[in-house]
């Protein structure tokens, strides 16, 4: 997450408190313990904001595990993403989002990425496509 995000999460943050302290106040009269209440209440709210988050990364990471996939090389095999994708259910969800990443794509066009099979002489014109980029040249 970028400085800018988060700076405006943290101004949210404080307004979201300083709301809350009002709504206290009417309760309790007294506003020191109607801002201790906001703050603790918001302290709550944002530290299960973060635990979720993270987890929900661990889940995601761990999901990918199962298609061998390592996003920390950075490299997907294209055939591990559509046995993903065509597993269904949360493993497609995530082979979209990789794909909208990756190739920084609505979800309708990877839908359509994923549904197209390339036929044989495509695979093998994107094989000799690979294969000029990797030639040396001759000495």
């Amino acid at each position: 997450m970028d400085n800018k995000t988060k700076l405006r999460l943290g101004g949210l943050a404080v307004l979201a408190t300083a709301v809350l302290s009002l709504i206290f106040v009417l309760f309790t009269d007294s506003w020191p313990v109607a801002i201790l209440l906001a703050v603790a209440v918001m302290a709550g709210v944002i530290g299960g904001m973060i635990w979720t988050t993270r987890r929900q990364q661990r889940q995601f990471l761990e999901r990918l595990k199962k298609f061998d996939i390592d996003p920390e090389k950075g490299r997907v095999n294209e055939a591990n993403l559509r046995r993903m994708y065509h597993t269904g259910g949360q493993a497609q969800k995530d082979a979209v989002t990789i794909i909208c990443l990756s190739q920084k794509c609505s979800v309708d066009e990877a839908h359509a990425m994923m549904k197209n099979r390339p036929t044989r002489q495509q695979m093998n014109q994107m094989a000799q496509q690979q294969m000029k980029g990797q030639r040396r040249p001759h000495r």
